[in-house]
């Protein structure tokens, strides 16, 4: 089983935003705000701040062999962005967000894992589809159809370095948690995060 780090959770400092990431919001603003987000056009944004070697590679390299995020921009409401990075063979586990998220990888290679959601109390999710993400590639989600997970699995490739971009904070919301290798599921009521990595236990509540 890999061993799973501690996750880094580090603000940028200051209040002034950089210019990529600014350039980056304006860029979403108006596709964000509509009744229902043109997720092409967050996505497409999304791509190409992915190609900002030269302002991301510092990011990567603050983040290192870590497993875990750096968040890029976070206020209390609205679009945030981070970047993630887990270790070999770790995987997050199942989630919803209740809110739009579109992931693109600077690096590496990323496991995406989408799942239809349970018609039935207490079911466990179906995979519906699973994608190997490489950079040049995004993958958005919007609820009800959110439910995935994502991270690397052994063996298949390098693992990424991925930008998470999302509508808002996930934690303000109450939100579904499943671990398939229990078959258990949990509310997440506001406030909680819920586990970084699939290989957790669960919390008994």
């Amino acid at each position: 089983m890999a061993r799973t780090e501690p996750v880094a959770r580090t603000e940028m400092p200051g209040s002034t935003l950089d210019a990529p990431v600014r350039e980056l919001l304006e860029r979403i603003a108006a596709p964000a705000a509509l009744e229902v987000p043109d997720m092409a056009a967050i996505g497409d944004a999304l791509l190409d701040f992915a190609r900002r070697r030269a302002y991301l590679d510092p990011w990567i390299a603050r983040l290192g062999e870590t497993s875990g995020l750096l968040r890029l921009h976070a206020p209390e409401r609205g679009p945030r962005l981070a970047l993630a990075h887990r270790l070999d063979g770790q995987m997050g586990a199942i989630h919803d967000h209740g809110t739009w998220v579109a992931l693109a990888p600077v690096t590496g290679l990323e496991t995406h894992r989408r799942y239809r959601r349970p018609g039935i109390a207490n079911a466990v999710p179906v995979v519906e589809e699973a994608l190997e993400v490489s950079p040049g590639e995004v993958v958005t989600l919007t609820p009800p159809g959110d439910i995935h997970d994502h991270g690397h699995v052994l063996g298949r490739g390098v693992p990424a370095y991925v930008l998470i971009l999302a509508g808002d904070d996930q934690t303000r919301f109450g939100r579904t948690e499943w671990d398939l290798a229990t078959g258990r599921h949990r509310i997440l009521r506001p406030g909680v995060g819920g586990r970084w990595i699939a290989s957790e236990p669960m919390p008994a509540d």
